[in-house]
């Protein structure tokens, strides 16, 4: 069933990739020339991501004209309006934000008023400009992987003299260009990977079953879900892990895109209240609240949250009693006894009173049954519920998280509990909540929280496991081809070699290719001709007309026939130009790649081992 109405844009071009930020030139390229205001915060610009966001700048065409590092955990107007006038001061038409969300949000709240004027409270509000009102374009490059904020319209700016934040969605918001580099979130703690985490975690699922949701966003959230579930973990654990922290960044933004599109819900109407009256962490907060919202909603989305539950890896039926499985425990066989007397009020209350988790074994015994499908169901979304619950204590397990209110900073036993049920009863994200928010039950969501006594939980190293295992990292070269010389030397006779190889020179042949290749760096030309009896490796210029021109650097050719790079990823970061039949081309790719074998094996045998990439 699909929802009455919605709609899906995404203007913004996001690149992702370790390392990236080394070479961002084609990326920024459309930008031309251009003054830009850098808007961090100062642990950054200490800890050396600006100092990196600067380098790789330096060899584009904008330049860092100011720096805003002034920006605090929670923004406030005064920052925004100082950020503001920095930019106009120095004349700046662009705007870079690198950091998390609140440095985010000051920028896009900065370029408002940069462009706009007024003040902060002018602006507060959804879709107040007319759509064909531009702002300053804008880059945003992350440094945690929670908000989204890269990808979305939305913006909150603290108001400490009333204790709320303010709101803001403008379509403009939505930066130009995203720049996505997992090394960017290396140096943040773990705590903070925690918190940014869970943040990212909660747009997904709200998302997921607030009412505006939409078929994209559908779709976004549940892979979001299961890369933040699958990864945070080992993030925390292992800050270096490239590839979870590449995974916690990819489903922070897939998180944002789906929440700016389907909005959030009570975990953030409530968040927002305790970060405007008490100042806790907006990712903490958020943590905390998440099961319990889960819970009140249950019953009114119950097939949406199975969804979730198994997205974040709960698959359905599973029946586990202190760690020992079904199998384990003998309770299969009772099920067997069970199924065949088709006693299924006695199967149901053995799942009931057994069950939190499920392991795929039961489902055959189970998926044939005859009794409604909605109770397997809501035993998985009260799984997926509990799921929650252990993640955040296997996370204070990892950060020394707090799992309760009072140790996340509220020292006065909730004096001020009255003044944050009305504010989050008037946070604008309760409206799109499946179930009609009351105070009353904010209320007691808030004292248990408060109240929790949950403790910490042993992650097991099956827990860790990572999903995605870093990748050995090979080791970069430049210039290593000294001069085009050596460039001839190495490759026209390891095309000779390629040529006459029993393995690859027939099928090479069988091609009738013409490839011409032009390296720079040092530059050279090489044609691999193949439409004739035999396979031609050509130096220099070329009298026929090649199918396909490929142009690139040699040090990528070097690292390509080591089989270290993909190619088409290469050419759709523009590291190789493709002139031609590029399809027909890549259908050679098969062919060559026994090459990776020969190439290292080439070198050396020419006497050329340190060349080879290990």
């Amino acid at each position: 069933m699909l929802p009455d109405y919605f709609e899906f844009s995404l203007p913004t071009k996001l690149v992702y990739g370790v390392g990236i930020l080394d070479s961002i030139e084609d990326a920024v390229a459309r930008f031309g020339k251009k003054k830009a205001l850098l808007v961090t915060d100062q642990i950054l610009l200490k800890a050396g991501p600006v100092d990196r966001v600067k380098k790789g700048f330096k060899k584009t065409n904008i330049k860092i004209a100011a720096i805003f590092d002034a920006v605090p955990p929670n923004s406030t107007i005064k920052t925004v309006q100082d950020c503001a006038a920095l930019g106009r001061k120095k004349k700046c038409d662009m705007i870079i934000a690198v950091g998390g969300g609140s440095v985010i949000d000051t920028a896009k709240v900065a370029n408002l008023l940069m462009t706009k004027g007024g003040n902060v409270q002018d602006h507060m509000g959804a879709y107040l400009l007319d759509p064909s009102d531009t702002l300053l374009p804008a880059i945003v490059i992350p440094t945690t992987a929670g908000t989204g904020s890269e990808v979305t319209k939305v913006a909150v700016i603290a108001d400490p003299d009333n204790d709320v934040k303010l709101p803001f969605a403008e379509e403009q918001f939505l930066p130009q260009l995203a720049i996505l580099d997992p090394e960017m979130t290396v140096s943040m703690p773990p705590r903070l990977t925690a918190y940014t985490g869970m943040d990212a975690l909660v747009h997904a699922i709200e998302a997921y079953v607030d009412k505006e949701w939409s078929p994209a966003s559908d779709a976004l959230a549940l892979h979001a879900i299961k890369l933040i579930t699958d990864n945070i973990l080992q993030a925390c654990d292992k800050p270096e892990d490239l590839q979870a922290r590449g995974a916690m960044q990819v489903g922070s933004f897939l998180a944002g895109v789906a929440f700016s599109h389907s909005m959030v819900g009570m975990v953030h109407g409530i968040s927002h209240a305790l970060g405007g009256v008490y100042h806790i962490p907006h990712g903490l907060a958020n943590t905390l609240i998440l099961p319990e919202v889960m819970e009140y909603n249950l019953e009114s989305k119950m097939e949406r949250y199975a969804d979730v539950a198994l997205a974040m890896g709960i698959s359905f039926p599973t029946i586990i009693s202190d760690s020992q499985s079904v199998i384990k425990s003998g309770a299969l066989d009772l099920i067997t006894r069970t199924v065949k007397k088709t006693d299924l009020n006695a199967l149901k209350s053995l799942v009931d009173d057994k069950a939190h988790k499920i392991r795929d074994f039961a489902v055959k015994k189970l998926e044939n049954l005859g009794f409604v499908d909605g109770w397997i169901r809501r035993q998985a979304a009260i799984a997926g519920i509990e799921k929650v619950r252990i993640l955040n204590r296997q996370l204070s397990y990892l950060t020394q998280m707090p799992l309760n209110l009072k140790d996340a900073g509220i020292k006065d036993d909730l004096a001020k509990l009255d003044q944050v049920a009305d504010t989050a009863m008037e946070d604008g994200s309760m409206l799109y909540n499946p179930v009609e928010p009351e105070r009353e039950a904010v209320i007691e969501i808030i004292e248990k929280v408060y109240y929790s006594t949950e403790k910490p939980l042993a992650v097991s190293e099956e827990d860790l496991r990572p999903k995605a295992q870093k990748k050995a990292t090979a080791k970069k070269m430049s210039n290593v081809f000294k001069d085009t010389d050596m460039l001839y030397d190495i490759l026209m006779d390891f095309y000779e070699t390629l040529k006459n190889d029993p393995g690859i020179g027939p099928s090479l042949l069988k091609t009738h290719l013409c490839i011409q290749f032009k390296y720079k760096k040092p530059n050279g030309i090489i044609t691999i001709d193949a439409t004739g009896d035999e396979t031609r490796v050509i130096k220099g210029d070329f009298a026929g007309t090649p199918e396909v021109i490929m142009s690139m650097d040699a040090d990528f050719a070097h690292r390509f026939w080591h089989g270290k790079v993909n190619l088409v990823t290469a050419l759709t970061r523009r590291q190789v130009v493709a002139k031609g039949n590029v399809p027909k081309t890549l259908k050679l790719l098969p062919i060559l790649k026994p090459a990776y074998d020969l190439y290292p094996l080439f070198l050396r045998n020419k006497g050329l081992e340190e060349l080879i990439i290990k």
